[in-house]
């Protein structure tokens, strides 16, 4: 990482041209391994990442890009945006894991570079790298970018429109509808995207930053409000006239059921109003130290100022959504460009020895010497192993072990976090970010390369390959029951719908494969005794982990070659 020296000369025409270039090249590589390396190596998340990806692929099987499917029935809980955006990747490069995931992959790379480009219009080259850097390396980017999920298309498609209002705003006059009218249309994306809440929070924030700098009026008049409200329908609205003619219920469905339901807590867990301060404190880490002043010093600049902008931008999508019952984390990313560039324009200030506030300063160094010194505690227990640790371990997941990954990503944590708040006490002010810069980079790819990999090993790898030898094994015609076991991923696996069979009637279980039809289950193998007794047929195929494949009959022969890999049946 360049260095970040306070004190030296103004670069001259050919240093500003060398950051030009490198600074985003930068960025790319950045992304390149967080984003693209060992994308396809663990099996599909069983929740959001398998109904978007089954989604696409049963709309391919079927020849229909008009409306998603899921186990065979429509599935209207989201718009259909990420469904043709999956659908074309699979298209490209088969339907893999990797082709899923490269959607959100090339938007969260995507959207670093542009914000990287945006803080660099408004403040400086400096603050868009570290703008760039802080997004680029934070667990929820990191993470969400790498699942096959709506976040990152819909941030791509918000932050985008936001960045082009604050531009137009600034412009020319005879330039500002080449600005103003993309933003609608981006706007539209959102809302094939994700639908009206989360496009509305983010103008919401634009609304509050107009009205705070004394523009609403002034804005309304000049940004072709008509037209540009036109065209964010002529975008959008055909696919909901659409699907609402086609499936009668997608109205309930959708905008009252879903956006509704989460609302309310209804369709996720229910959490207390701070629940996204927690969320913040992880998936921001550790750049959420430095918020509390970087948003001081926002609320310091003149009133139409970018840092203010972004503030605004912010707080609107986090101080709303903690209103709301449901409380994952990924409701937040739509915000996280805006918190980069506002704790960006904060270090390039703390890096220069502007005015900021001290206290609060010394409050979020404070923070992240306490986190890395709980984090150096965490990362000797993970390299030591007591026999607590062991014994936990060995009580919920057997012989699995969690590797040398766990060690590295606490480490890596705990010396960055604190060796950046002994170098902040030192005044070694330009060590601070390279320190935090580095630490994230080697957290991030231990937590991607080995570790997700080393936990899918427990549940999902099992699952995944079970799911397959059921699609190689059984005819088209034949049901496949899952019980106490993941089941939205294994439908994706499997190229079938499948039976849910529930998670804790066994006599749901029973009575499926008790049926004088051929019918096969995947399920945990706890069960095994239990269905030995009381189905007079029983058939243990295969084995993977804790899962297992049963059926009332035996193997086809048709399996054969993978049968003889999978290990004989018992």
């Amino acid at each position: 990482m360049p260095a970040m020296n306070a004190t030296s000369k103004p670069a001259g025409p050919r240093e500003r041209d060398r950051r030009d270039l490198w600074y985003p090249l930068l960025l790319l590589a950045l992304c390149a391994v967080l984003f693209f390396w060992r994308l396809g190596v663990t099996p599909l998340d069983d929740f959001d990442e398998a109904y978007y990806a089954e989604g696409a692929r049963e709309m391919l099987a079927r020849g229909d890009l008009g409306t998603p499917y899921f186990n065979g029935k429509p599935f209207l809980l989201k718009p259909i945006l990420i469904y043709w955006l999956i659908a074309a990747a699979f298209r490209l490069f088969g339907i893999t894991e990797f082709a899923a995931r490269s959607v959100s992959a090339f938007f969260a790379t995507l959207i670093v570079l542009v914000t990287y480009w945006f803080a660099a219009r408004t403040l400086s080259r400096t603050a868009g790298l570290l703008a760039g850097l802080m997004l680029a390396l934070c667990y929820v980017w990191i993470d969400t970018g790498r699942e096959a999920m709506i976040d990152m298309p819909l941030t791509a498609a918000l932050a985008l429109a936001m960045f082009l209002f604050f531009l137009a705003m600034r412009a020319h006059p005879s330039r500002k509808p080449v600005l103003y009218l993309p933003a609608y249309a981006l706007l539209g994306v959102a809302l094939l995207a994700k639908g009206p809440v989360a496009t509305g929070l983010v103008i919401l924030g634009l609304i509050a930053y107009l009205l705070g700098a004394g523009r609403l009026r002034s804005t309304l008049a000049e940004a072709r409000l008509l037209p540009g409200i036109a065209l964010m329908l002529a975008v959008a609205a055909p696919w909901y006239v659409y699907e609402s003619l086609r499936e009668p219920g997608f109205v309930q469905t959708f905008l009252l059921r879903e956006h509704f339901g989460h609302l309310q807590g209804e369709l996720a867990r229910d959490e207390p109003w701070w629940g996204h301060l927690k969320n913040l404190l992880i998936g921001f880490y550790p750049w959420v130290a430095l918020l509390p002043a970087a948003l001081a010093h926002a609320f310091r600049q003149p009133r139409d100022h970018v840092l203010r902008f972004s503030a605004w931008w912010a707080l609107t999508v986090i101080v709303t959504f903690s209103f709301a019952g449901a409380k994952l984390p990924h409701y937040l990313v739509p915000a996280f460009p805006a918190l980069a560039i506002m704790t960006a324009g904060w270090s390039v200030a703390w890096l220069q020895r502007r005015a900021i506030s001290r206290p609060l300063t010394a409050a979020g160094f404070s923070l992240l010497a306490v986190i890395g010194a709980a984090g150096a505690l965490a990362a000797g227990v993970a390299a030591t192993m007591p026999p607590w640790v062991r014994d936990r371990l060995a009580a919920s997941y057997g012989s699995w072990t969690p590797g040398a990954a766990p060690v590295v990503m606490l480490a890596a944590l705990a010396a960055g976090s604190i060796g950046t708040a002994v170098a902040a006490a030192a005044g070694r002010r330009r060590a601070v970010f390279p320190l935090l810069v580095a630490a994230m980079a080697v957290a991030g790819v231990a937590h991607i390369g080995w570790f997700k990999p080393r936990l899918a090993q427990i549940q999902a790898q099992p699952r995944k390959e079970l799911a397959q030898f059921a699609a190689a094994a059984l005819p088209e015609y034949e049901p496949l029951g899952v019980f106490y076991a993941k089941r939205n991923a294994t439908i994706f696996y499997a190229r079938r719908p499948i039976v849910d069979l529930g998670e804790w009637e066994v006599a749901e279980l029973t009575r499926f494969l008790s049926s004088p039809s051929p019918a096969t289950a995947l399920t945990h193998a706890k069960f095994v005794p239990t269905l030995i007794e009381e189905v007079p047929e029983l058939h243990v195929w295969t084995r993977r982990g804790d899962f297992v494949l049963v059926s009332n009959h035996r193997i086809p022969r048709v399996w054969g070659n993978i049968q003889a890999s999978a290990g004989p049946e018992s």
